[in-house]
């Protein structure tokens, strides 16, 4: 089964473009240690990614998901994360080595 992990905006305030900053010169790992909370994780066996997956995610974790937070699907062989975007659009956040 597939985990979904959402990661809310902590009380620091950062504007969207800054935390984008921030994940690129602190790495993902450090910038969600510093400006998120501990995640809210479920189990899933599939999902539907389009317009009805943040009221689906807002559904399942009784939450509103909002702009900056970060959500994280892993299943077996794959792990992505995304951040909800000023637009409503879900951007990859990709992790550089």
């Amino acid at each position: 089964m597939a985990k979904i992990s959402v990661y809310k905006r902590n009380s620091q305030f950062k504007d969207c473009s800054e935390l984008v900053e921030e994940l690129g010169d602190l790495g993902l790992t450090d910038t969600l240690q510093k400006y998120y909370t501990k995640p809210f994780e479920k189990g899933a066996k599939s999902i539907v990614a389009g317009p009805s997956f943040l009221q689906f995610l807002n559904k399942l974790f009784q939450i509103q998901i909002t702009t900056g937070d970060i959500i994280h699907l892993q299943s077996s062989n794959h792990s992505k994360y995304y951040m909800l975007s000023a637009t409503g659009t879900w951007d990859e956040i990709i992790e550089l080595q």
